[in-house]
């Protein structure tokens, strides 16, 4: 599944891309590039889930349309792209 992100340069004395994944609330990320901005993105993304797996919680990621978010005043001004996700990827135990 592709999970669409926002990325938007950062104001401030270090210059930052700031990450917004829309269609999972609370995950945000940042990087120095657009490229580590994306690449941290990813990881942001199977952390938070990781971790409402974890806990238990309920979650459901159903990724929206760019179009639709583009209309949205809240992310205007950045770049979209889309992450693969695959939750599968959940289900295995983590590496020694």
């Amino acid at each position: 599944m592709d999970i669409p992100i926002l990325i938007q340069k950062t104001v401030g004395v270090r210059k930052l891309y700031g990450v917004t994944v829309p269609d999972i609330p609370g995950c945000v990320t940042t990087g120095e590039t657009v490229d580590k901005a994306m690449s941290n993105a990813t990881k942001a993304i199977y952390g938070h889930v990781g971790q409402l797996v974890e806990q238990g919680k309920a979650f459901e990621i159903k990724p929206s349309q760019l179009e639709t978010l583009s209309q949205e005043p809240d992310y205007a001004g950045g770049i979209w792209a889309l992450v693969s996700l695959d939750l599968a990827r959940l289900d295995d135990p983590p590496a020694d």
